[in-house]
């Protein structure tokens, strides 16, 4: 699969995660920690929904952190965790 965005989502609580890959099928070859962690809050899978959105290349090295933060800040999903900046740690 195609380097891109995608996003876990359930059906009554909204967006759990949003992340970006340069490989999507390489990043949930061996699972994914949403899963693991919607599986601890016991929701049910049919209740989890995965959505992609594939970009080419030069499109997720021009705009993807950029991309994935605004939409991390605009819907805060609960699963992506915010680590501080270096300027934070200072």
């Amino acid at each position: 699969m195609s380097p891109g965005l995608y996003a876990f989502k359930h059906r009554e609580h909204g967006l759990l995660y949003i992340g970006k890959a340069k490989k999507l099928r390489e990043r949930f070859r061996g699972g994914h920690k949403a899963c693991t962690w919607s599986w601890l809050d016991d929701y049910d899978h049919r209740d989890i929904a995965i959505a992609f959105v594939p970009l080419s290349m030069v499109d997720v090295l021009k705009l993807g952190d950029e991309l994935e933060s605004i939409l991390i800040h605009a819907t805060q999903p609960p699963y992506n965790a915010r680590y501080p900046s270096r300027d934070e740690r200072s």
